[in-house]
């Protein structure tokens, strides 16, 4: 075999081992991708459309290269790193053959957006270094927790990091080439080390990577996945969870009461939502939440600077924030056909609510939890979004709106298998959503009339899903008519 065919074997792994049985998925981002671009070349003036066109060709070509980081960890197997021969050294070299590819195209598209006279060797080393971020956030993920929780905290530092920035500018333009070439080089030596070597640390790191790649696998699939799915320090971490849930449960019981629909429902949600159900998300936003504050008050508190330092950093924030708070809303769906095989026997149970009355229950359960989600996640996006003079923040709520709307009043009976495309839809409308209102907003629609009209246009689609799915079959089983 050819080097040409052997490195291409390993950088197109992640394309060749794709599922063939669910191609809609894949189809319906590169239309969303080219009605984009065919949007912005329409809308915008020539020069804005073909930037935005390198715009969208730059996050494809990063989507694309962390692909191939995934996969490369994974066929870093530390079995056949200790014992095939040219293993590990294929593996390494076509890393660093697609790290120049990467590389290079990114700063390409990177000038094409931004063609600054003599900026491009600055373009080449920041690509290369976001290139070798992506490769190592593969092989450790919380380097992207570590990202989003030192994004916001550059502003607090950007003080004590100005001599040391000052010092490297003057060098950079002083030995711009010596800088480049060594900064390069540094570079393709993370990415060889980003390679275990097949010893005993690599094979405890590969197997807790391949957990998370299962757990990441049947979420993606719909499937509930509990704690231990997620390597033993998360299920330790989680164990409080668990004890308080269990206390919640005790509570239910003793409180049992089947003339009640609320109680019978309240306790049906226990089976109903599995992993999903509000406490867990309750008590893993609260634990983030104090997290985070305790981190921020600490920083600012040392390094004596106020909150409003932290600003800069908005952007970052309202979006892990809107992840925190609506994600969960849209997934509760897709955590019904977990639990379908014990409906059946939920539904025999005295005070069960029958028909249509039990379609509207489930939904009413649903949008209660969503509602109250979005409520306070909606509050703290607004506090930030006005405070940061950050319009987008505001459109993260607004978005959510017709989002939760559709995706919460899905008849359940007719639910299919859950797939990779029907789990991410609401997240990827979500997000075009925002993108949508946010453009509005920048071409001079008032916010205030976006604020209106959104919840306005939100409440009549529930209306009419309301009524559709009052004339459903009967929620439960999940599944049983598809």
């Amino acid at each position: 075999m050819s080097a040409a065919a052997r490195y291409s074997q390993v950088l197109l792994a992640f394309w060749r081992t794709r599922d063939l049985q669910a191609p809609l998925g894949r189809w319906l981002v590169m239309t969303l991708i080219v009605l984009v671009c065919m949007a912005g070349l329409i809308a915008l003036p020539p020069e804005a459309g073909w930037r935005l066109v390198a715009g969208v060709a730059l996050l494809v070509t990063l989507g694309v290269w962390l692909a191939v980081c995934g996969s490369l960890q994974e066929q870093n197997h530390p079995t056949a790193a200790r014992t095939v021969p040219g293993h590990l050294r294929t593996i390494r070299r076509a890393a660093l053959l697609g790290w120049a590819l990467s590389t290079g195209l990114t700063t390409l598209l990177l000038w094409a957006i931004f063609p600054i006279p003599g900026a491009w060797p600055l373009q080449l080393l920041s690509c290369g270094f976001i290139a070798v971020f992506l490769l190592w956030a593969s092989r450790m993920v919380w380097l992207w927790l570590l990202l989003t929780l030192l994004s916001p905290l550059l502003g607090a530092f950007s003080a004590t990091l100005a001599p040391l920035g000052r010092a490297l500018a003057t060098l950079w333009v002083e030995h711009t080439g010596v800088m480049l070439l060594a900064g390069l080089l540094a570079q393709a030596a993370l990415v060889v080390l980003a390679f275990g070597t097949g010893g005993a640390r690599h094979a405890a790191r590969y197997a807790r990577q391949s957990l998370m790649r299962n757990a990441m696998r049947l979420q993606l699939d719909g499937r509930q996945v509990n704690a231990a799915a997620w390597g033993r320090p998360v299920e330790w971490l989680t164990r409080p969870f668990g004890l308080m849930l269990d206390a919640w449960q005790r509570r239910l019981l003793a409180r049992a009461d089947n003339g009640s629909p609320r109680n019978v429902m309240a306790r049906a949600t226990l089976v109903l939502h599995g992993a999903q159900h509000w406490m867990y998300q309750l008590m893993g936003i609260t634990v983030l939440a104090v997290i985070v504050l305790v981190a921020f008050v600490a920083v600012s508190c040392v390094i004596h600077v106020p909150l409003a330092t932290f600003l800069p950093g908005a952007f970052g924030m309202g979006v892990a924030i809107a992840s925190v708070g609506f994600n969960p809303g849209f997934a509760l769906p897709t955590a019904l056909w977990q639990s379908r095989r014990e409906q059946a026997l939920l539904c025999l149970l005295p005070g069960m609510p029958r028909g249509a009355m039990l379609s509207r229950a489930v939904a009413a359960g649903h949008l209660r939890n969503a509602g109250i989600a979005w409520l306070g996640t909606s509050l703290v996006l607004l506090a930030l979004g006005l405070a940061a003079h950050n319009d987008w923040l505001l459109c993260l709520p607004l978005a959510a709106l017709p989002v939760n709307a559709v995706n919460l009043t899905r008849p359940p009976a007719a639910m299919r298998a859950p797939q990779v495309m029907t789990t991410v839809w609401p997240v990827l409308a979500f997000l075009a959503l925002a993108g949508l209102l946010y453009g509005l907003s920048r071409l001079g629609v008032p916010m205030a009339l976006l604020a209106a009209a959104v919840p306005a246009l939100s409440a009549a689609v529930l209306a009419w899903r309301w009524r559709t799915l009052s004339r459903a079959p009967a929620a439960l089983p999940t599944g049983r008519l598809s």
